[in-house]
């Protein structure tokens, strides 16, 4: 059972009960990110081919998170960050700090998390 933080009441306005709700709900705000247990793993560059692949895998698999900027994006600071310091993750590295081989290696294996999360 999961406790909720804001008490209940009736709502009695225009629109949807639902927004009205997120609304009221406190944001949840990710911790932050201090030393090196944890600094982001999944920090990427924008140029680099083999970091667009990663986004795209994470996009196809769908492991994506809402932004109130740019829609959905791949959530790379929880479950991508999370993969990496991981013992199911080929290479335990931050991102930044791979080779271009060890970028390959990642990006196999986001190839067969797409395919189990898309043959479900």
């Amino acid at each position: 059972m999961t406790t909720t933080k804001t008490k209940p009441y009736i709502y009695e306005g225009t629109g949807s009960a639902i927004d009205d709700y997120h609304k009221a709900a406190p944001a949840k705000s990710s911790p932050p990110l201090n030393g090196a247990e944890g600094r982001n793993w999944g920090l990427f560059d924008k140029n680099n081919p083999q970091h667009k692949r990663i986004l795209a895998n994470l996009r196809t698999a769908n492991i994506v998170i809402k932004s109130e900027r740019w829609g959905e994006v791949p959530d790379m600071l929880g479950w991508f960050n999370r993969f990496l310091k991981s013992k199911k993750s080929p290479v335990k590295k931050p991102l930044k700090d791979m080779t271009p081989e060890e970028v390959s290696k990642i990006i196999v294996a986001l190839d067969g998390v797409a395919v189990w999360k898309n043959s479900i």
